[in-house]
């Protein structure tokens, strides 16, 4: 750094895999709504899949207000170090770099813990780098150690040979925004209906959305956020699920401009006139909740029929894909739909892809 720049902030964001690029986009758009300078934000590479690191030369406690606002990552995360742990020793190693290292956020021995995701091959499972890291804090700075009452979390991820250390900002992962009545095991996390929104833009202009695979509700609360003038239709074919996400909806405000009812996907044009909705964004199911022996490409091409039927024109459809190759053979005998964009995005341990599409 030259002696004439200004001191550089480091942040981070953590992300689902893939999601990385819109991070860096919204994080820009947030500076300049908090009137700070976003093109002298610094997008530096991370070496860890998922994490986004950001330099810019406002103060921390200023950038935090808009790091803490964003839609589209897990969580903000002010960056200590990375170093390589390699050698037959890498406990040792973590140690003696954890003694060099500063933590003004444990001078004044706030309770604190260690939170570590571990990925790769190793030696040593992740509760030994929360236990090494715990008790060279508790020596330095003689902190207690409190896994639920602590005020400081202090990351130390390992990825392969790569190790990183963090303060984790933010407690509650922001992707976790909703509070839900219905919250099923496996659910789309609400940074990826973000997403699918944003890359499919889906904007203020929309009057309807639909979602007919809705599930409990994800992408209908964050279009409630994000379009605060659309009409909300969703549908499921699981009465279970339709109730929980009347409550979800209920719950966030949303249920005077929500509708979501007990239907079958395979007979939208039953439920809704031809041309009706300005956008459909949707998770089907990956083919766990149908039936192992799936037929993708009928799956898909009924799903681009009947959904292009509901669509009005220029209107656009979102859909995360699991089976690409099947999905664009799809698209390209039923044909009405023009593929706009496509993002592979990591989600629960598989890499569907979302796909835009509008309707000609």
């Amino acid at each position: 750094m030259h002696a004439s720049e200004p001191p550089q902030t480091e942040l981070a964001f953590t992300t689902n895999p893939g999601l990385e690029d819109l991070v860096a986009a919204e994080f820009r758009e947030r500076l300049a709504a908090h009137d700070l300078e976003p093109t002298t934000l610094d997008h530096r590479p991370a070496r860890f899949p998922g994490w986004v690191n950001l330099r810019h030369p406002a103060a921390l406690e200023t950038l935090l207000a808009p790091a803490r606002a964003m839609r589209s990552v897990h969580h903000v995360l002010r960056p200590v170090a990375a170093f390589e742990l390699e050698g037959d020793r890498p406990l040792e190693l973590l140690e003696a770099r954890l003694r060099e290292l500063d933590f003004p956020e444990l001078a004044d021995a706030a309770p604190f813990r260690v939170t570590s995701e571990r990925l790769g091959e190793h030696t040593f499972t992740s509760h030994d780098l929360q236990r090494v890291a715990g008790a060279v804090l508790v020596d330095r700075y003689a902190a207690p150690v409190d896994l639920k009452g602590y005020a400081v979390n202090i990351r130390v991820d390992v990825h392969g040979t790569r190790c990183a250390v963090a303060v984790q900002c933010t407690r509650k992962a922001l992707s976790n925004r909703y509070r839900r009545a219905d919250n099923p095991r496996v659910a789309l996390r609400a940074n990826v209906a973000y997403a699918c929104l944003r890359l499919g833009a889906v904007g203020r202009d929309t009057r309807r959305i639909l979602d007919p695979y809705c599930g409990s509700a994800t992408v209908l609360l964050e279009a409630g956020e994000l379009l605060p003038g659309a009409e909300l239709y969703g549908g499921d074919w699981n009465a279970r699920s339709v109730a929980g996400a009347r409550r979800n909806l209920e719950n966030a405000g949303l249920a005077g401009r929500a509708r979501v009812e007990q239907a079958d996907a395979r007979h939208l044009a039953e439920h809704y006139p031809e041309g009706f909705f300005d956008a459909v964004v949707t998770n089907p199911p990956y083919g766990m909740r149908i039936g192992k022996d799936i037929q993708f490409f009928p799956f898909y091409a009924g799903l681009l029929r009947r959904t292009g039927t509901v669509l009005r024109a220029g209107g656009r459809l979102v859909v995360l894909v699991r089976k690409r190759g099947a999905f664009n053979e799809a698209v390209k005998q039923v044909g009405g739909l023009r593929i706009r964009h496509i993002q592979v995005v990591e989600t629960s341990n598989l890499y569907p892809a979302i796909f835009v599409l509008e309707k000609q």
